[in-house]
């Protein structure tokens, strides 16, 4: 499916998986010899991040679908897809680090494999320079593990995001002006907005994903006032000083990666 999808302010991946063998089994299907992946990325073949999750087979029979009990023999859990964005941007940032420590065989070009240490028998694939910001493909696809010919029925139902990322922003504003007399007056206004704050009207897609601070001083000054009256000088003076700072809570290079995070992968040498 292609797509343009922003993950990052949701925390998980989910999709129900069936799988069965079919009716006149004459490759004698086996638990675990198809596997299931989902794949998202920018696209399918240089860019991307992969899921796999080795298929358990649902005996023939009728089942239920008001038991639960039945219901998960016939959509097993250890089938369902149910990951943090999290572990692939972690092994991304660990692909990362064994690439620029030298002294390995790891390169963006190739496929980079680690498995979900929350479920061990889950593999992630990376390759190239995926991100979740910006997903514009996502395969569904059956891999046959067993080396031999297979044959299954599998189903795959309800892929979605869950769990938005409910970690909020707040903002504050204020405006100081003083007069001083027929002497002059000063300005001061301040505004801070940090990541995750939205207005009213902004839904979860649309909250800040940086840091803003923002401080304006001036200051109007009629510097005569401080010569004796017989002078009879005027002598206007004005100043103003603005400072805005942007601070992103993603890497620039690696829009999916906290910059925190990216910042502590980084070599010693680098990071100083």
């Amino acid at each position: 499916k292609n797509t343009t999808y922003d993950m990052r302010q949701y925390k998980r991946l989910q999709m129900f998986v069936h799988a069965e063998k079919l009716t006149v089994d004459i490759t004698k299907l086996k638990d675990y010899e198809l596997t299931c992946f989902v794949r998202i990325g920018s696209d399918m073949v240089n860019n991307y991040y992969e899921y796999e999750i080795p298929l358990r087979l649902t005996e023939p029979g009728n089942y239920s679908g008001t038991n639960s009990a039945d219901q998960e023999k016939v959509w097993y859990p250890e089938n369902m897809f149910d990951f943090s964005f999290d572990a692939l941007t972690k092994a991304k940032l660990k692909r990362n680090s064994a690439n620029q420590s030298g002294g390995s065989n790891v390169s963006n070009m190739t496929p980079y494999i680690v498995y979900d240490p929350d479920k061990p028998k889950n593999k992630i694939t990376i390759k190239g320079n995926p991100s979740i910001s910006d997903v514009e493909n996502i395969m569904i696809g059956v891999r046959n593990a067993s080396g031999e010919i297979k044959s299954g029925e599998i189903w795959a139902d309800e892929l979605r995001m869950s769990q938005f990322d409910e970690s909020g922003g707040w903002a504050a504003m204020g405006n100081v002006a003083v007069g001083l007399s027929d002497i002059g007056t000063v300005n001061f206004s301040g505004r801070m907005e940090t990541s995750g704050y939205g207005g009213i009207e902004s839904n979860v897609m649309t909250r800040r994903l940086d840091d803003l601070y923002q401080m304006n001083f001036s200051t109007a000054m009629e510097l005569g006032r401080f010569l004796p009256e017989a002078v009879k000088l005027k002598i206007p003076a004005y100043f103003s000083y603005t400072n805005e700072t942007l601070s992103p809570k993603y890497s620039p290079l690696d829009q999916d990666v906290l910059l925190k995070d990216a910042l502590s992968a980084l070599p010693a040498k680098q990071n100083a």
